[in-house]
C-alpha cells in the first residue's frame, strides 16, 4: 500500500513540474520582453519643448511643421503648461536647442533622454505661478519668470534686461507669505482670460499662469481686476529689486 501511495505522489509531482517550469518560463520571457522594450527605447533626435502659450497649441504645431520638425506626442498638460516630444530632422542638437530656444513659442528646450520629461514634468507640477512678458517695438523688457511652492524663483531674461539668461534665487519667509495671500485673495478662474483693446498698437502683453488658468493682460486699465494689477506689481518689484531689469 506505501507503495502504491508513493506512486501515486511521484506522479503529482512529474506532472506539476512541466506546468511549474512553464510558468517560469513565462515568467522570463515577459521579464526579457521588458528589459528589451527598455533598453530598445530610443532617444535619437528627440526633443522635449515646454510651450510658452499653453493656448496656442496648433499654432506651435503649425511653426514646428514648418520648420521640418515632427510633434511625436504631448506628454504633459495642466492648462497652464503644456510639454511635447518632437522629432528633429537630422542630429543637429546644438543648432535646435539654439533656434527654438531663442523662439518665443518656448520656455524650455531640452534634448530628450532618460528621466528628462519625468523631471520637467515635476518641475511643472510644483510652480505656483509663472510670468511672462513679451516685447514690443521699443525697448520693453522682455522676459520669464516662475516661482514654485517652495518659494524658488527662475528668472529668464531675453531682451532689454539686466540680466539675460537664467538666474535663480529664493523668496524671503516674508516675500513667500505676500504672494501666497494675493494669490489667496481671489478664485484665479475668476478672471477673464484676457484684458486687452486691438485698436491700441504696440503694447506688450504680460501671460500669468496660476491654478491651470493663463490671463493676458495687454492693456492695464480699470476693468483689469485690482487683485491682478497688485499681484502683477508684487512680483514686478521683487525682481526690480534684485536688478534685473529696470
Amino acid at each position: 500500500m506505501k507503495v502504491f501511495y508513493l506512486s501515486i505522489f511521484l506522479l503529482a509531482l512529474s506532472c506539476g513540474a512541466p506546468k511549474e517550469e512553464a510558468a517560469k518560463a513565462g515568467t522570463t520571457k515577459e521579464t526579457t520582453n521588458k528589459i528589451t522594450e527598455e533598453a530598445s527605447e530610443s532617444y535619437d533626435r528627440q526633443l522635449v519643448l515646454v510651450l510658452n502659450d499653453p493656448t496656442r497649441e496648433d499654432k506651435t504645431k503649425e511653426y514646428l511643421k514648418n520648420s521640418g520638425i515632427s510633434w511625436k506626442k504631448k506628454v504633459f498638460d495642466n492648462g497652464m503648461s503644456k510639454i511635447a516630444v518632437v522629432e528633429i530632422p537630422n542630429n543637429e542638437y546644438d543648432f535646435w536647442l539654439k533656434a527654438l530656444g531663442s523662439s518665443s513659442e518656448f520656455r524650455d528646450v531640452k534634448v530628450n533622454a532618460k528621466n528628462i520629461v519625468k523631471d520637467l514634468i515635476k518641475k511643472e507640477e510644483n510652480t505656483l505661478i509663472a510670468l511672462r512678458k513679451t516685447g514690443c517695438f521699443g525697448d520693453c523688457p522682455s522676459y520669464n519668470v516662475s516661482i514654485d511652492k517652495e518659494g524658488q524663483v527662475t528668472f529668464n531674461g531675453k531682451q532689454y534686461v539686466l540680466v539675460e539668461g537664467v538666474k535663480e534665487f529664493k523668496l524671503s519667509d516674508d516675500e513667500f507669505k505676500q504672494l501666497s495671500e494675493k494669490l489667496a485673495k481671489n478664485k484665479f478662474s475668476s478672471f477673464k482670460d484676457v484684458y486687452d483693446n486691438p485698436n491700441i498698437m504696440d503694447l506688450p502683453s504680460t501671460y500669468i499662469l496660476h491654478d491651470g488658468k493663463q490671463v493676458q493682460v495687454r492693456l492695464w486699465n480699470d476693468e483689469v481686476p485690482e487683485e491682478l494689477m497688485d499681484l502683477h506689481e508684487y512680483i514686478e518689484g521683487v525682481l526690480l529689486k534684485k536688478k534685473l531689469f529696470e
